[in-house]
């Protein structure tokens, strides 16, 4: 049987790269900069003596030249790795130093912005020797032997096609070879005429606070007008990455997509932090380098493999230890990263035991007492009552309040897995509100006739409240009334301020609405028949005064149950209480 050779399609392999694998052409320089570091990586290994460098020297809207004093080539590895697409240039026994990528796919990417790329090289094997190489998107290339004092290392020279010309500019490489180059720990230098600059001066010391200069460096880096909070150290116990996270300075989201800076042999691999990072961690902005874990197929990311998931399990260590730090010797930091980031770390200290025990006493939950902080709730010696509705919450609260017993708020969006984690891991007792409680609470008097014409009165009274008046007799008696309202009661109220601030385009509409409510979705004041005020009014035969003195207690009780109040309700009080001060004098 005869054997063949696959034949590549140069043109469909640049429209794979271009279209589906790379995801802006400037990755050519990223991919340049891989090949150089390799390059470096290589003569390192046979004991180089200079000092690695790389030069790019850009001819504006022209022409762009990379150098680097890296291994170079020899005529065979040519053939062998730069014209085969994919090869990787590994050699015998080294086979133990790790490269980046591929120098097959690396170079094709060039053709993202030329049609012909010019390589020449001195191989440190073969340095009596130099060679130069013509490749072109035809898929033809020429290689031949040529004069040259060019020292050991690479050139490569790239002809900008006319519609990529005006990249080819000093401010644009320098700013993609800084963002691709960052932490490379050997210099790279960026000249255009007169012009030079290192594209990588990290780790430049501008101040002799550490601190100082790692947020310094977090600035460079994300180019930030702010100042970073914090920032958390990256380091692998056994040397696998380093880096640091940054704890930003003002709220996002769970959700939201931060840009980080992630780099494989300090070359950027991609600014999706995901892969790396625990999802909870959204707080931060990371830069990260690793020279041991692997690209994906496209360099854009990892491989993923059991590698990473130690790099992941290492990195949610690295982050919870140093808040776990914090929460001992500086909880006033601490504190502040809650007051900025508290809703969204709710979700995650619900659903993580460690996080939970660092971030709980921080956070602030609505309460009977009013508002307190979770460390208050962890060292609460009695029962921890909780709702799930918050129209139950604001009937109870005045109840709870006078009886002395903690009620909290829990309607609100992972309050209740807080609450509940308080029992399931020991800390306190918690015991939710059941429906029924609020029939528990009020028992009817056995002189509750005694009471008729009161409640008839007041209920007239509130009837443009559309609200009615019972007799209960309440424990404790301190407390003179309770106002409760339902769901449909709520709506019912809802449906009519609309009607109000409406030009009655939608009234039919929202009249059909009413109506589907229940019949009693009307609000209800209970009057407490074991306070002295009640028993004092029930004694009172002048509608007058049962009509005055409803009024207040009726915007008593939604201020007490913390019940919207508008500026008329108040007005009405406020003439009430007058009209009992006249009496009274």
């Amino acid at each position: 049987m005869k054997e063949f050779n696959f034949t590549v399609n140069l043109g469909g392999m640049m429209d794979l790269l271009s279209n589906h694998l790379y995801s802006t052409p400037k990755v050519f320089i990223r991919e340049l900069l891989q090949n150089s570091a390799d390059a470096v990586m290589l003569r390192r290994a046979h004991g180089m003596e200079e000092q690695p460098r790389i030069d790019i020297k850009i001819e504006e809207h022209k022409s762009l030249t990379f150098r680097d004093n890296g291994s170079g080539i020899t005529e065979e590895e040519i053939h062998k790795f730069i014209s085969v697409i994919g090869q990787s240039l590994k050699r015998g026994n080294n086979e133990n130093i790790s490269f980046i990528g591929k120098f097959g796919i690396g170079m094709l990417s060039c053709f993202m912005v030329t049609s012909e790329i010019v390589l020449r090289t001195r191989s440190f094997r073969e340095p009596d020797k130099v060679f130069e190489w013509h490749g072109y998107t035809s898929g033809k290339y020429t290689v031949e032997q040529i004069e040259s004092d060019m020292p050991v290392g690479t050139e490569i020279v790239i002809n900008a096609d006319e519609t990529y010309a005006s990249h080819f500019n000093f401010a644009e490489i320098l700013s993609a070879v800084r963002y691709y180059a960052l932490p490379m720990s050997f210099p790279v230098y960026v000249t255009c005429g007169d012009f030079s600059a290192r594209a990588n001066p990290l780790f430049n010391k501008i101040s002799s606070s550490e601190r100082e200069n790692v947020l310094t460096m977090g600035r460079q880096i994300f180019g930030t007008d702010f100042d970073f909070l914090d920032y958390i150290p990256l380091e692998s116990e056994n040397g696998l990455f380093s880096g640091v996270a940054y704890i930003l300075p003002f709220t996002v989201s769970a959700a939201s997509v931060r840009s980080h800076r992630i780099y494989l042999k300090s070359i950027l691999l991609t600014e999706d932090g995901s892969q790396i990072l625990p999802n909870w961690a959204f707080f931060v902005q990371c830069f990260f380098n690793t020279d041991r874990l692997s690209a994906n197929a496209a360099r854009e990311n990892f491989f993923r493999n059991d590698l990473l998931l130690e790099a992941e399990s290492q990195i949610e260590h690295c982050i919870s230890s140093y808040l776990e730090r914090i929460s001992i010797r500086n909880p006033a930091l601490l504190a502040k990263i809650v007051s900025i980031h508290g809703n969204a770390l709710k979700s995650v200290a619900a659903e993580n035991e460690r996080l939970f025990r660092i971030f709980m006493p921080y956070f602030n939950f609505e309460s009977s007492f009013g508002i307190r902080s979770g460390k208050t709730l962890m060292h609460y010696d009695y029962t921890i009552f909780y709702t799930t509705d918050a129209d139950t919450f604001r009937q109870l609260k005045p109840v709870f309040c006078e009886k002395d017993e903690l009620l909290v708020n829990a309607s609100q969006i992972y309050i209740r897995e807080l609450i509940t984690m308080l029992d399931e891991l020991g800390i306190a007792h918690t015991e939710a509100v059941s429906e029924t409680l609020l029939d528990t609470l009020l028992e009817e008097p056995p002189d509750a006739d005694d009471y008729d014409y009161l409640c008839a009165i007041a209920s007239i009274a509130l009837e443009k409240y559309d609200c009615s008046v019972r007799i209960k007799s309440i424990i404790p008696a301190q407390l003179t009334s309770l106002y409760t309202l339902n769901t449909d009661g709520q709506l019912k109220r809802d449906i009519e301020n609309s009607k109000k601030n409406s030009d009655g385009m939608f009234d039919e509409m929202l009249d059909a609405f009413s109506e589907e409510l229940a019949a009693d979705s009307s609000a209800v004041l209970y009057l407490n028949a074991e306070n002295p005020l009640i028993m004092k009014l029930a004694d009172t035969d002048d509608p007058d005064k049962i009509e005055v003195c409803a009024n207040i207690i009726y915007i008593q009780a939604l201020i007490a149950g913390g019940f919207p109040v508008e500026a008329t309700d108040l007005f009405m009080m406020n003439e009430n209480l007058i009209k009992l001060i006249e009496w009274g004098l």
